[in-house]
């Protein structure tokens, strides 16, 4: 269960709070499930820090994928700087999906110094009342960052005077990057924002079904939707997962018989309405959806599983048979199973050979970096390390798997590059696996690397198992790119950084349960 959380708050608390999220930790797998499991992970700070993630960029993310939306940043124009590089993506992989998106439409406010001194609300009505003008857009997203935070602009009064004069609906997010150091705090932001602001129940139906009472054939009508319904499942996406995994899972569970419905990104608010009619919600990446998962049990009594991320060949076996024992189609599962294993056992079999023994790190959130972890198990290769972006007791269940067949190898929680390269120095991996951005860092360190995920890649499901294994073997066998990047650039540390512990600057790194 979530702590600590109030659907009917203004904003959202950190996670820090809500889930007691840590963002500093440097040991090994059994001592980090252990300290989350005690709370004790939030003893843990760092008294020095490189830039690390900001969630109001994160915010965006979700923000921009939702079709016909435009997105407000209320700061300094920088803050907007990375969203030029989406709008591509957007298109792209909105295309994809069958879906066609208008891309990335922003607007910042670009408050001033003045602005600081007088308050920036006049500009975020006039910006408001622009891009509703402009577009006519189904939703505006305002997202507030630390400068209106600092300051004291009510992004809510002005989004009240302001919604009966515009046609979109206005959504404020508050998303101070000061506010959370754990950036993942930013999920639960915009799903407060949608929970709040939009309605889950189809709207034109009678009693919320797709038909009158009148209807001559309502008797036949009605027990045709009843059962659709109750054969029917909501996956829930996220920026990180691809066209290509949606597909793969669908095919797997419409061939146990369910209908399948994915949401919320790449959809159109009205589309959120049928959320509702669906018998299981399933979150692909619990990191991701939980916060809004509570909400829909609570309010629409709607169930939820959170079955491990699939990727890899256990974790995707689990995901099918969870979601089956759930709707009562555990000898179905088995079957469809056993078949898929044993055509991927099959394809893989010439690949395991390429990598057995090769050591690899992977490195980001933790679901992501903990089934990917099971699979390079799988394949035979030797997990040496972990490194987690951030970490809660909801990961307990999968790390203490992990922990049982891989061992109880080096495990933090960072995203401090300085840490990272040290950490490589340590363990001398022949390869890592890691969150996009991440990869120039390991790259320049002589270690080649692969995304831990990409929407142009495969990665979910038995396909993307053997996808996944294909671009490992690839990479092993082209390591030169990096080897030579290494003895020609020179990382911005001390030889002596490299001889203290990787962890060197976290405040009661080992802590106890007192």
């Amino acid at each position: 269960m979530i702590l600590d959380v109030n659907f009917n708050a203004k904003e959202p608390q950190s996670r820090e709070i809500s889930r007691r999220t840590g963002f500093a930790y440097g040991g090994c797998t059994s001592r980090l499930t252990g300290c989350a499991e005690k709370g004790c992970l939030l003893n843990c700070d760092r008294n020095f820090s490189q830039a690390t993630f900001c969630q109001m960029g994160v915010s965006t993310l979700i923000s921009f994928s939702v079709k016909d939306s435009v997105v407000i940043m209320h700061g300094p124009v920088g803050c907007g700087s990375q969203s030029h590089i989406i709008d591509f993506s957007i298109k792209a992989y909105g295309a994809a999906r069958g879906v066609k998106m208008a891309g990335a439409r922003w607007f910042s406010t670009n408050l001033t110094e003045s602005d600081v001194i007088s308050g920036g609300e006049a500009k975020l009505k006039e910006t408001i009342l622009d891009a509703d003008r402009r577009f006519r857009p189904t939703a505006i997203f305002v997202l507030s960052s630390c400068t209106p935070a600092i300051i004291g602009d009510d992004i809510d009064d002005v989004i009240n005077q302001l919604q009966p004069d515009v046609t979109a609906t206005l959504v404020p997010l508050h998303c101070p990057g000061f506010k959370a150091k754990v950036f993942s705090s930013a999920y639960d932001v915009v799903y407060h924002g949608i929970l709040q602001k939009f309605n889950f129940e189809p709207k034109e139906y009678v009693d919320y079904l797709p038909f009158s009472k009148n209807d001559k054939d309502y008797a036949l009508k009605l027990q045709q939707y009843e059962y659709k319904k109750s054969h029917t499942v909501n996956l829930y996406n996220a920026w990180s997962i691809g066209p290509s995994d949606e597909v793969e899972i669908r095919r797997l569970l419409e061939a146990l018989g369910l209908n399948v419905q994915i949401f919320v990104e790449f959809k159109e608010p009205d589309e959120w309405r049928r959320i509702t009619e669906a018998a299981l919600n399933v979150s692909f990446c619990h990191v991701h959806d939980l916060y809004f998962l509570e909400f829909l049990k609570q309010k629409f009594n709607m169930p939820y599983i959170l079955p491990n991320i699939p990727v890899g060949i256990t974790s995707t076996s689990k995901f099918i048979m969870e979601i089956a024992e759930f709707f009562g189609l555990q000898k179905e599962a088995e079957k469809l199973i056993a078949k898929e294993e044993a055509k991927l056992q099959t394809a893989l079999a010439p690949l395991k050979e390429k990598v057995k023994g090769k050591k690899v790190l992977i490195s980001g959130g933790y679901l992501r970096i903990g089934s990917t972890g099971l699979l390079a198990n799988e394949i035979g290769m030797e997990v040496v390390g972990f490194r987690n972006f951030n970490y809660d007791s909801f990961g307990n269940k999968l790390f203490n798997e992990i922990e049982d067949k891989i061992g109880d190898v080096s495990n933090s929680i960072s995203t401090q590059p300085s840490e990272l390269v040290n950490v490589l120095q340590k363990l001398k991996p022949d390869m890592a696996i890691s969150h996009p951005g991440i990869g120039v860092w390991l790259n320049k360190a002589g270690v080649p690397s692969i995304t831990l995920f990409a929407q142009r890649f495969s990665f979910f499901g038995y396909k993307g198992a053997y996808d996944l294994t294909r671009r490992i073997v690839r990479t092993l066998e082209n390591a030169n790119y990096s080897r030579n990047l290494s003895r020609n650039i020179q990382l911005p540390f001390k030889k002596d950084w490299y001889q203290k512990d990787p962890y060197y600057y976290i405040v009661d790194k080992n802590p106890t349960e007192e």
